[in-house]
């Protein structure tokens, strides 16, 4: 199933952590690291474009290189905007224990 967090093998036998996804004028793509033995992360990143077919959902890589850099960018926002309210959550739980 390509969700965020599950591990996926490609028909080449290579397994991807998928990390995030997006969807972006009608087309789901989702953002994926490399992972080898023992689910370790390489630092090999990729972003796929998530296609489904009846039943089937498959990953496609994404070769428009004008497309991949738009991708990245987005990707990286959308990155950004979990560390900034991963902080801000932060900071007002300690709020919450200084004033109690």
């Amino acid at each position: 199933m390509i969700e965020v967090g599950n591990i996926v093998t490609l028909e080449n036998g290579l397994e991807y952590l998928l990390l995030e996804e997006l969807e972006k004028e009608g087309h789901k793509y989702v953002y994926a690291v490399r992972v080898v033995e023992d689910d370790t992360p390489t630092d090999e990143f990729l972003i796929y474009e998530a296609i489904t077919t009846g039943d089937e959902e498959y990953l496609k890589n994404v070769s428009d290189k004008a497309l991949y850099d738009e991708l990245i960018e987005d990707f990286k926002d959308i990155v950004s905007d979990k560390v900034i309210n991963a902080e801000l959550e932060d900071d007002d739980e300690d709020n919450e224990v200084e004033e109690a």
